[in-house]
């Protein structure tokens, strides 16, 4: 048994569940709606395509959990990897075909959300949208949904138990985003690390706090999806117009960096759940 074959057999017995159908149209239902009920607001689609990119940041990291977090965990909890890994295939094949058949999914779902968007867009709003920047929106989506499957998908290697994995995954969402961009007052990255900074005598820049906050993989997409609105301005929206106003000359408003962070933190989150799930035992 292959990698493609451990990925092909998952994705099989994934796609019948409530749970892949569940990503993949709340998914794209939340978008499409972000989408109409904005058509009497804006007339351009791109205003209502910058709302889409906050609500992927904040919501789409926990719609994935669901899809992920039983991955590997879920096959050690039931007993069912003892008969998977005694098939003629390695735990390297397994775990990254587990990925693959996850992300598969996670694809699909991106894909058809922007789509659904898109065709609204070009159906009701006034000013008509460009395919480029969809697809480019698209695209830095794809990259987030890299690393938080890899990042759930490595946690569920390294954990043998539903309720473990469950707890690794939503702590990791909770450590990624509120608590790292700092939407929480008090127990948040950036308090803390200001109230570290009173206790030393010293103060932080907000550049080194923007660069920090850029670090999780879930700022880095909210960061990266600026180029999906470079050569807009002006526009005729204040928030959208703060946005894309200013070249990105900082390295942690670089797309080439956000792409990186989000590259790194899955395929970096994979290979300690891999090490972790190769030394393990599974009897």
């Amino acid at each position: 048994m292959s990698l493609r074959t451990v990925a092909r057999d998952d994705f099989t017995n994934a796609r019948r569940s409530y749970v892949v159908l569940g990503v993949v149209g709340v998914l794209t239902a939340l978008v499409a709606l972000i989408f109409v009920s904005e058509i009497t607001v804006y007339d351009h689609p791109y205003r209502a395509l910058f709302d889409v990119s906050f609500f992927m940041f904040l919501v789409f990291p926990i719609i994935l959990a669901p899809l992920t977090y039983l991955a590997i965990a879920g096959d050690r909890d039931s007993g069912a990897i003892k008969y998977v890994m005694g098939l003629p295939n390695t735990r390297t094949d397994y775990v990254l075909g587990k990925f693959a058949s996850r992300f598969a999914v996670a694809v699909a779902a991106v894909v058809l959300a922007v789509a659904a968007g898109f065709l609204v867009a070009l159906l009701a709003f006034v000013e008509a949208p460009g395919p480029a920047r969809f697809a480019a929106f698209a695209g830095v989506s794809l990259l987030a949904a890299f690393a938080f499957v890899g990042i759930y998908v490595g946690i569920s290697a390294v954990t043998n138990s539903r309720s473990r994995a469950m707890l690794g995954v939503f702590g990791a969402y909770f450590l990624l985003v509120p608590f790292w961009f700092g939407f929480l007052p008090v127990i948040g990255l950036p308090d803390l690390l200001n109230t570290v900074a009173d206790v030393l005598g010293t103060t932080i820049s907000e550049d080194t706090q923007q660069l920090v906050r850029a670090l999780s993989p879930a700022t880095s997409y909210l960061y990266s999806t600026q180029i999906v609105y470079q050569g807009l301005f002006p526009t005729p929206y204040d928030s959208l117009n703060a946005q894309i106003g200013n070249a990105p000359d900082k390295v942690y408003a670089k797309f080439w960096f956000n792409a990186l962070v989000m590259f790194v933190w899955g395929a970096g989150s994979m290979l300690v759940g891999y090490l972790s799930f190769r030394r393990s035992e599974l009897g």
